[in-house]
């Protein structure tokens, strides 16, 4: 049978850090419930076998990190899905004031026919399209950082299982005999096994790649209504590409770009130079439809570059989400999102500065450990001082868990 080398006195130790940790992540969640579970199980297994170097306290480190990772991230986007939110918006204003003019006015029902109507259609048209991308970017934005999670998650699941595998094809592999002990061999193996972390991201893609189809579907929706609300000589050829299908080539794949035909939607522009020189009346609200009318230019082409520059932040986040720790906006969520932020901040090194203490004397008992690691938390201008007494607090936990367990 499979021991593990490591003495008990040093699995309770790493116990002791863990649960410590555990307890201070709980109270003021830090993690995901889905997280919290996973990192929980892990800690169960210490109690009943380890794989070597694969230790719990690793496995939390490395969650943190990438928990830390999707915070920052989450935070420098925030302007721009704030920016997508006030152009909905704003084109909600503006509609309501040509209601308004509307009812001032008081047009006949031939006037009404001949545009007022029909532009009114348009105009709600228009915003419910542009309430839906605001909606569907901020859902893109959870999508991609699902994504990054699975991501960031498999990327560790392969390199423990990795280390394992070399582990247990080496030295310990060889000294295995016998049916019983290669079974435990594989059960070893088999927990981790990646596969489920690969299944979780291949779904993560699958939700990510759909809804950028729905967005870019959004965003042609809304150049073919703007091409309605443009004067026909400045109109796109309809063989040429759009701007929109060149400027997302970066955030939906090629397959999925169809340009919807303008020809759906009522040629507004048209039909109210048209109307103007039959029913004078309309001039009345002239400036307000063309004021919307450029509203409607204006508000497509700060999506399509939103869309575009939220698409280049993300993908950045895969690679170095650092880069966005800078200039966030100070609403009521992001300001809990850093508080959390700088929790993590503090756990981190406060982890890792056990783990080398930890390593320093694997012989020592495991009382003499409970009061250094107290000594630890305690110490002045620390980097995790600011965490000091909820650390404390949670060792007490702890330890008071602990003792049952053991």
């Amino acid at each position: 049978m499979i021991h593990d080398s490591k003495p008990a006195e040093f699995q309770h130790r790493e116990a002791l850090v863990s649960m410590t940790a555990l307890s201070f992540i709980e109270e003021n969640a830090l993690l995901s419930q889905d997280q919290l579970d996973d990192a929980k199980k892990s800690l169960q297994a210490l109690f009943l076998r380890t794989s070597g170097e694969e230790t719990m306290l690793r496995k939390l480190i490395e969650i943190l990190k990438i928990t830390r990772q999707i915070h920052q991230s989450f935070a420098s986007i925030s302007t721009i899905l704030t920016g997508i939110t006030r152009g909905a918006q704003t084109v909600d204003g503006k509609i309501t004031i040509y209601k308004q003019a509307l009812a001032t006015v008081t047009l006949n029902a031939e006037e009404n026919a001949a545009f007022a109507g029909p532009f009114l259609s348009f105009s709600q048209a228009f915003l419910q399209k542009a309430n839906m991308f605001d909606n569907s970017m901020r859902q893109y934005v959870e999508l991609r950082e699902n994504e990054a999670r699975y991501a960031s998650i498999y990327r560790i699941a392969q390199e423990a299982r990795e280390r394992l595998k070399q582990r247990l094809t080496g030295v310990l592999g060889s000294q295995t005999r016998g049916k019983h002990e290669t079974k435990i061999r594989q059960q070893v193996m088999a927990s981790f096994d990646y596969s489920e972390a690969e299944s979780n991201l291949q779904y993560a893609r699958r939700e990510t790649r759909n809804k950028e189809e729905e967005i870019l579907t959004l965003l042609e929706d809304i150049r073919a209504m703007c091409q309605m609300a443009k004067n026909p000589s400045m109109r796109e050829k309809t063989d040429e590409p759009s701007d929109a299908t060149v400027s997302s080539s970066s955030v939906v794949p090629p397959a999925a770009k169809t340009a919807r035909p303008a020809a759906e939607y009522d040629d507004v522009f048209a039909m109210f130079a048209r109307a103007l020189r039959q029913h004078p009346r309309l001039l009345q609200i002239k400036d307000i439809v063309l004021d919307l009318f450029r509203i409607y230019q204006h508000s497509y082409g700060l999506f399509r570059l939103d869309c575009s520059n939220l698409n280049q932040a993300i993908e950045t986040m895969f690679d170095n989400s650092e880069a966005y720790f800078e200039a966030k906006e100070e609403d009521r969520d992001i300001r809990n999102k850093r508080q959390k932020l700088k929790m993590i901040e503090g756990l981190i090194p406060f982890l890792e500065r056990s783990a080398v203490m930890m390593a320093e004397n694997e012989s020592e008992a495991y009382n003499k450990f409970s009061r250094r690691l107290s000594d630890l938390i305690s110490e002045k201008r620390a980097i995790w001082s600011h965490i000091a007494e909820h650390l404390l607090r949670a060792k007490v936990q702890a330890e008071a868990e602990l003792s049952t367990r053991l």
